[in-house]
């Protein structure tokens, strides 16, 4: 009975060996397979050498350098305003009057002084010329009073006249050549009097065209055509001589202020420097502008050096301080190669498409390449002297993309 206990688990398990060893014997033979290389389905673009010009992205804001601000020409109230701020003006409108009455008074007062002056000036000359008629009345009337006092002192010597006589002619004589160098000296004192007069007349006359000018300016009136910036003030405000009243800008010659890029800022001074305008465009509410590079600032800051693009033409779409994207063209670079954003790998590779194989080559990156016609979507400039024309380049940009991969075009 023992035995049997014993043989029992033996027996299965030798049955259970016996059978996996049967299945395993009567399994059917596995076919081996041949590993397959991927193969990567891309699109190409055919290199087409060409000179290009290179496109630099830039940010600027609108400026004016003829934007005018009006101010008080004296202390007044504001008495009427024409216009508001983003009006359109033209050159001669009324924009805005201080009351008159503030400013008319002084004119009167000054234009007073003036004719007081030129009276005054007239008065002198006819003086002047009174004292040189008398003055010779005056000498002969020295030379009478002198022969009366050699007579009465003849007469005198010879007991007809009193002694008395004689001094009352020697007196008439002292007081004749008294009055005579009175009016030599208010004929020689005629040119200083004179001087003198006339520097206060043209002090009077200053202020009187001081005034008259402030009177003008006391009605603000558009100097060209243009746009309101500001406006400052409002009806019955009281104001300062020289305080802000409005702002006003032509509509031509608006100009973007952008800074140059580090890496491109020898290149911009260079073309200016051989008399290059390079050209910029801008799309402003819908609007394709044009500008062209003027000059570049006088001095730079930690960030760069700013540079200056003016508008061909005005726009009414293009307001002051406004932030305006321009897409400049730089010179034109021989040989350089479009391609798309996606052909670039690690900002410095494009892949060359050959026997269904890419293999890497190096470029340099020139810049975009802009609204090429016949182009759509955004590209890029490179240049290679590896590159040839009529090669083909990857334009599908691979994650994985190494040198000797095997790739399909589709096309």
């Amino acid at each position: 009975m023992n035995k049997k206990k014993v043989l029992l688990p033996v027996l299965l398990l030798a049955l259970g060996v016996g059978g996996f060893a049967a299945l395993k014997a009567s399994r059917p033979a596995q076919r081996v397979v041949a590993p397959k290389e991927p193969v990567w389905r891309v699109r190409v673009v055919v290199v087409e050498l060409a000179a290009r010009s290179p496109v630099t992205s830039l940010n600027g804001r609108v400026e004016s350098p003829e934007q005018t601000r009006a101010a008080a020409p004296g202390v007044g109230r504001v008495l009427r305003v024409h216009v508001r701020e983003g009006e359109a003006v033209v050159s001669g409108q009324p924009l805005l009057e201080l009351d008159a009455r503030d400013f008319q008074p002084k004119v009167e007062q000054a234009r007073g002084e003036v004719d007081e002056l030129e009276a005054a000036i007239a008065s002198e000359e006819l003086r002047h010329k009174a004292d040189l008629d008398q003055l010779a009345q005056e000498r002969k009337l020295l030379d009478f009073a002198a022969a009366d006092v050699a007579r009465f002192e003849q007469l005198r010597r010879e007991n007809f006249y009193s002694q008395s006589a004689v001094e009352q002619s020697r007196q008439n004589l002292a007081r004749q050549q008294i009055t005579l160098r009175g009016r030599e000296l208010a004929i020689a004192d005629h040119q200083a009097r004179l001087a003198q007069l006339r520097a206060r007349l043209s002090k009077a006359r200053a202020n009187l065209d001081q005034a008259q000018l402030a009177l003008a300016r006391s009605r603000v009136t558009a100097s060209f055509a243009g746009y309101v910036a500001k406006v400052e003030v409002a009806v019955g405000d009281q104001v300062n001589s020289g305080q802000s009243l409005i702002t006003l800008y032509p509509a031509a010659g608006l100009e973007v202020r952008a800074k140059l890029p580090a890496t491109r800022q020898d290149e911009f001074l260079a073309a200016m420097r051989r008399g290059e305008r390079l050209k910029a465009t801008a799309v402003v509410a819908g609007e394709t502008l044009e500008f062209r590079l003027a000059r570049s600032a006088a001095a730079a800051d930690a960030r760069g050096l700013d540079a200056f693009f003016v508008a061909r033409r005005a726009s009414a779409q293009l307001r002051v301080g406004e932030l305006v994207s321009l897409q400049v063209a730089r010179a034109p670079v021989a040989d350089a190669v479009a391609v798309p954003y996606a052909a670039l790998f690690g900002g410095r590779q494009v892949y060359r498409v050959e026997g269904g194989r890419i293999k890497a080559l190096d470029v340099a990156v020139l810049g975009d390449a802009g609204g090429e016609s016949g182009q759509t979507g955004a590209r890029l400039l490179v240049k290679s002297p590896s590159l040839k024309q009529g090669e083909v380049l990857l334009a599908t940009h691979l994650p994985n993309a190494v040198s000797g991969l095997k790739v399909e075009v589709v096309k």
